[in-house]
């Protein structure tokens, strides 16, 4: 009888045993799978590139961004956008080498071997571009916030001959009218709207195009009121007009 019981008592500590250990290898096991699962992806970055006109808009989710192009001047702006702040960084572009197929249409058009072949059809200078980025390389470059920022930006060249063009115009109203036609086209810095303000003497006119400019210049919200409006009634709208 003794035999018995103690064979019984055996027999269910063997299975309380086994059980545990079972329950602790699962229990084990999908903890490991959750940390598998549970890996974070990188955060996403909007990247936006701009030359005279607007290059690339696209999304980096990777470690390394990568872009090649041809550009349409020596410099490109790199963009980057994300949890409501940017930075940019900006990038030279280079002059193509110079290919076989381009040295045998030299050859065989007559024209002289040691001419520049980095030139177009109009004569103007071509420029490419090839850019690696990690993402470590944008914890070096300023952040600013997002709100109020506008881009792409005017290049200093195009904005002065259209600055040139309509300060050539002898009457206000062709002023204006130069003005609002172009505003959309791309975005102002501050100091390049103070420049277009200043070409319209009346300010009830002045006002009107500032209206139109707003959302076209970068950070408008520090714009020199006080220097633009010395009418109180046109700077008052002007401010409300910027908040």
């Amino acid at each position: 009888m003794r035999s018995v019981t103690l064979s019984l008592l055996t027999l269910l500590f063997s299975t309380f045993s086994y059980t545990g250990n079972a329950q602790q290898e699962t229990q084990s096991s999908a903890a490991m799978d959750s940390l598998l699962s549970d890996t974070p992806a990188l955060p996403s970055w909007r990247v936006l590139v701009a030359g005279e006109t607007l290059l690339l808009d696209s999304v980096w989710t990777d470690s390394l961004w990568q872009w090649s192009a041809p550009c349409d001047g020596p410099f490109v702006t790199l963009r980057f956008e994300a949890k409501g702040s940017y930075c940019e960084r900006v990038m030279p572009c280079d002059s193509p080498m110079e290919s076989d197929s381009l040295r045998a249409a030299e050859k065989e058009n007559g024209r002289e071997m040691d001419a520049p072949l980095s030139k177009d059809s109009d004569g103007l200078t071509c420029y490419a571009i090839n850019v690696e980025i990690h993402r470590s390389q944008l914890d070096s470059l300023p952040h600013y916030p997002l709100l109020g920022s506008c881009f792409p930006l005017i290049s200093e060249r195009a904005f002065q001959r259209w600055l040139n063009a309509i300060n050539a115009l002898t009457f206000e109203s062709d002023k204006c009218r130069a003005i609002d036609s172009r505003q959309h086209q791309s975005c102002l810095t501050q100091d390049q709207v103070i420049q277009l303000l200043n070409l319209i003497p009346s300010e009830d006119r002045r006002l009107l195009i500032l209206k139109g400019l707003v959302p076209h210049t970068n950070l408008i919200q520090q714009l020199p009121l006080d220097d633009l409006f010395h009418l109180q009634v046109f700077r008052t709208k002007a401010e409300e007009m910027l908040r």
